[in-house]
């Protein structure tokens, strides 16, 4: 029972009389699967409900819904895969679990009448997969976008307050328990697009897999952006963008400049949001804490109480099936366009911006803004040449970058952010 069971059994403990006398509902935890029998439990629980193999859990024939917070894929697949062939329903947190193997999940709950909550999966204590999936049922989702992972948040907020770069920020992050030994899924963006693609299922009632989603982390991001960007009116986050465009869905995951005035740009810290445009209720902001014990487990125990509910009224599982859905026809990455911070760290002789502006233009990619602050202070020394873009397409923007990066006078690589026009 890790820290995400543990708050699931906390909640249920002490709201276990509202459940009863107000709801009708007894919600008993029949068996616990845990690692270490001997280890100490931060709450009591009858020592003969504890056992070391999962699937003693989806065997008992008195279990009807099974909380799988276990993580990892492999043998989590396995346990809810039993789970809902035996016809119990499931309520998880492992996003990445439903993001790799979901379709068959998904599949398996609808043939065998089998309730699969996954609220917890995406924004922790945020109620938007419930959102998605019944409260803007009346919408056509247009767009959303959103700071769905909590670790980068902090990161990208500690280094705009403190004015660091990314390392410090990144190991105060671990020692305050906002970031795990192994950050690599959160910082390389790959936690935040397994978000958004279970997002994309709701929104758009399409299949995206999270390894055909425009990725890129923040591990590039340094101090002098963030200053550049609080000198041109941004701020720097980690956004995942999902839209509609056309006929055809558009994904992505990176770090964008986020408009001082967006509600986005005001997120700080752990906590996450999620921006969505629907058809009939136009922009609307969901926001709260992304992850941690009691706003995961808060998630958990709602998906919980709400299938016990319909079970209680003799109901089937809520809301449209999930499967079969078709797969999504996605803008090409080459094609996705948007607007472009460029900084170059150049020699400080005549002719750069030039020859910079020369190579952009090549590839029909027009100059917004340009920025060079003072000059080198040695002879032949470098200055950092900032450019801001108009909306170009990524395939037209990384063939310019290649060239601007091959100039003489182009000491460094090109730093690129994309710039959020919502």
């Amino acid at each position: 029972m890790g820290v995400v069971g543990g708050g699931v059994a906390r909640i249920l403990r002490d709201r276990e009389r509202e459940f009863k006398d107000v709801r009708g509902l007894d919600l008993d935890i029949r068996k616990v699967a845990v690692r270490d029998l001997s280890k100490s439990r931060a709450i009591d629980l009858i020592p003969d409900c504890f056992t070391t193999n999962p699937m003693d859990v989806v065997s008992d024939p008195t279990i009807q819904i099974v909380v799988e917070v276990m993580g990892g894929v492999d043998a989590a697949y396995d346990l809810v895969l039993a789970a809902l062939q035996n016809g119990k329903d499931v309520v998880t947190a492992n996003k990445a679990l439903l993001a790799e193997r979901g379709d068959s999940l998904f599949e398996a709950a609808v043939k065998n009448n089998a309730g699969l909550g996954f609220e917890a999966s995406v924004c922790g204590g945020i109620p938007i997969i419930q959102t998605l999936s019944q409260g803007l049922v009346a919408n056509n989702i247009q767009s959303l976008y959103g700071i769905l992972n909590g670790t980068t948040n902090y990161i990208l907020t500690r280094m705009t307050e403190a004015g660091e770069d990314f390392g410090p920020m990144l190991k105060e992050a671990q020692d305050k328990g906002f970031a795990e030994a192994d950050p690599t899924m959160d910082i390389d963006g790959t936690d935040a697009a397994q978000k958004l693609a279970l997002l994309c299922r709701l929104a758009f009632r399409q299949r995206v897999s999270s390894g055909d989603i425009l990725k890129e982390g923040i591990s590039h991001i340094t101090a002098l952006d963030i200053d550049f960007a609080r000198e041109l009116g941004y701020t720097i986050k980690l956004l995942g963008i999902a839209r509609v465009v056309g006929n055809r869905i558009e994904v992505r995951v990176h770090p964008a400049f986020v408009p001082h005035d967006a509600l986005l740009a005001d997120i700080r810290n752990e906590f996450n949001a999620v921006e969505i445009v629907g058809s009939a209720v136009d922009a609307q902001v969901f926001y709260g804490k992304g992850a941690g014990e009691l706003p995961t487990a808060s998630a958990v125990v709602a998906d919980l109480v709400a299938i016990a509910e319909r079970r209680k009224a003799g109901l089937g599982p809520a809301g449209a099936p999930l499967a079969p859905l078709p797969e999504a026809d996605l803008v090409p990455t080459g094609d996705i366009q948007t607007g472009s911070y460029c900084r170059l760290t150049v020699y400080d002789k005549p002719g750069v911006l030039a020859q910079v502006a020369a190579l952009f233009a090549g590839e029909d990619i027009s100059i917004e803004t340009v920025i060079q602050h003072g000059r080198s202070e040695t002879e032949g020394g470098t200055v950092p040449l900032i450019m801001i873009t108009h909306d170009a397409p990524e395939s037209a923007m990384q063939r310019a970058i290649v060239r601007i990066g091959n100039l003489s006078a182009v000491t460094e690589k090109p730093q690129i952010i994309r710039i959020l026009h919502p």
